[in-house]
């Protein structure tokens, strides 16, 4: 499959994943998709405001030393400054999992030239939004559950993303629970 039979692919099953989630009482997504507010939050930064690429690139580098999920990383690479993408490739040779072995296909995890070439070709609007990265850190925490791979998102995210996160955060997570308010 080229590229963008990929992209469409993803984004179709992400689509059919939020819708299916959205049914289900305790959704962490319905917090996102619903109009409820938050009695005693502070009005929220507008969801449209522009994330700099100075600030993509920070929370790149931040996703690429916790994570090797390509996917996750590329959604920031089109946006990203150039100084900081010519320090992405260094940086996953320096991250937590360099070296490590990919479960699934058996080949080394790492991150190449030709993977942020092309992705730097995907660019599918103007710039990155707050709305954006409120609903990729959503998707990380859906699949993953792990608050180190978001917590670097949260200043640039709206109050209402904020809860989102930290409604499925607590949702996937027993014991000692976090607050939203805590993060704004």
């Amino acid at each position: 499959m080229d590229l963008r039979s990929k992209r469409r692919c993803f984004v179709m099953i992400l689509a059919v994943v939020m819708i299916a989630t959205s049914f289900y009482p305790g959704s962490c997504i319905a917090e996102v998709s619903g109009k409820t507010p938050v009695k005693g939050a502070a009005a929220a930064p507008a969801a449209n405001k522009k994330i700099k690429p100075a600030q993509a690139d920070k929370m790149a580098l931040a996703l690429t030393d916790k994570m090797w999920v390509w996917d996750w990383v590329a959604f920031f690479v089109p946006y990203m400054s150039k100084k900081g993408v010519k320090k992405l490739l260094p940086a996953s040779k320096a991250s937590e999992w360099a070296g490590e072995i990919d479960m699934t296909t058996g080949k080394k995890l790492k991150f190449t030239k030709k993977k942020i070439k092309a992705a730097r070709k995907n660019k599918t609007a103007q710039a990155l939004t707050r709305k954006d990265i409120d609903g990729h850190a959503l998707l990380i925490m859906q699949s993953n559950g792990d608050w180190d791979c978001i917590s670097f998102m949260l200043p640039y995210m709206s109050h209402k993303g904020i809860r989102a996160v930290v409604r499925c955060y607590n949702e996937k997570h027993g014991g000692e629970k976090k607050r939203a308010a805590d993060y704004y």
